[in-house]
């Protein structure tokens, strides 16, 4: 089978994103942070089953059982038994955290085949880019999916389920870090390939819930061939498989987490995200074409990074033009390099400057950035 350039990169970052925590010498050990106490933690739809720190010591991680991402649905009772199974977040929180103060939150998003851990163990060092970039928030790294695309999926799966992502996300896990931390109420939201598109989705969808958005090499329009291409293979491969989840002692249930059939990429795409008619909404091109308003709304505080040596600097330069026809304030700023961390590490640090004022120049200083015009 003949694949295309972007599917190529979608793939070699999918390996990458699953191996980069074990391909170079191990990080230095680190002391383990403190983990505040936060109650029983039960609210928002979200029962939590522990809270503590990562287990390299990092960050502090919570785990959650909920309903949301096995959604009954589809001819017959779900083959997932329980119906609430485990999901995780990492936390990190400033080395000074009191409960009276006031922090702002970054919500911050993992791409495919990836998961929670993305940022801050599997390639990604959240620790140093906060400190680097003078961050004095929260940063919250949900867990979402393999290719879960951060979307509430449409179709049902063999075992008669869908994961909601964006319920999870927006609905459940917002409200809880609200009730349980000391929260500001500004929020913003970015991520990095799949997650920089759901940064862009969630921002087009919930301008009541963020203030700033970042999109560090991200898809951005649904309607193109190599995306849906880039849907159809990972949810062939993966379906709405996250963590542990259909994989080592669950490998026996896979199958209930596919597609039944064997849907063309058009087809896997609506049932990832809906009929295609709904997709102006949310697909960033189109609410860029369409739905200026939702954009503008973040008032300038959205910014695009894309390195000039992968394939989303294209899609991006698209999305720049667009937004640039309709007046929609925004930055775009392109590195020299791909689709991995020597560009999004870069970029989330210069991200976290921008959107809190503290940015002293236009794009990151490392070699190599320019604002595109």
């Amino acid at each position: 089978m003949h694949l295309s350039a972007s599917l190529k990169t979608w793939l070699a970052t999918a390996a990458l994103a699953v191996g980069l925590a074990v391909a170079g010498p191990p990080a230095p050990a680190a002391a383990a942070v403190t983990c505040p106490s936060i109650g029983t933690g039960d609210s928002d739809g979200l029962d939590l089953q522990y809270w503590q720190p990562s287990p390299d010591g990092l960050v502090c991680e919570a785990e959650f059982t909920t309903g949301a991402l096995f959604t009954p649905r589809g001819p017959g009772a779900p083959q997932i038994d329980p119906v609430r199974r485990p999901v995780r977040v990492r936390v990190h929180l400033p080395a000074d955290y009191s409960p009276s103060a006031a922090y702002p939150v970054l919500y911050l998003l993992h791409g495919g085949a990836a998961d929670y851990e993305q940022w801050s163990s599997g390639g990604g060092d959240i620790t140093r880019t906060v400190r680097e970039a003078g961050f004095k928030g929260i940063v919250v790294m949900p867990e979402g999916g393999k290719v879960g695309f951060y979307s509430d999926w449409q179709g049902p799966t063999y075992g008669n389920f869908t994961p909601q992502w964006e319920t999870f996300h927006i609905k459940q896990l917002v409200p809880w870090v609200d009730a349980h931390f000391a929260t500001s109420g500004q929020r913003a939201v970015a991520g990095m390939s799949m997650g920089g598109f759901g940064a862009l989705k969630y921002a087009a969808q919930h301008p009541d819930v963020f203030s700033a958005v970042g999109a560090f090499s991200g898809g951005t329009d649904l309607r193109r061939a190599d995306h849906q291409q880039i849907v159809n293979s990972g949810s062939t491969l993966y379906g709405a498989r996250f963590w542990w989840h259909g994989s080592g002692s669950d490998a026996g249930n896979y199958w209930k987490y596919l597609f039944p059939g064997n849907p063309d990429a058009l087809r896997r795409t609506e049932l990832v995200f809906g009929p295609q008619s709904g997709w102006a909404s949310f697909n960033p091109v189109q609410v860029a074409g369409t739905h200026p308003a939702a954009y503008r709304s973040y008032q300038g505080r959205l910014a695009l990074y894309s390195g000039r040596a992968e394939d989303p600097y294209a899609w991006n330069n698209a999305l720049h033009a667009t937004l640039k026809q309709q007046s929609v304030p925004h930055r775009y700023c392109s590195g020299p390099d791909g689709h991995d961390f020597t560009t999004w590490t870069p970029a989330l640090t210069h991200f976290l400057r921008f959107a809190y004022g503290t940015a002293a120049t236009a794009c990151p200083d490392s070699s190599g950035w320019r604002q595109e015009s």
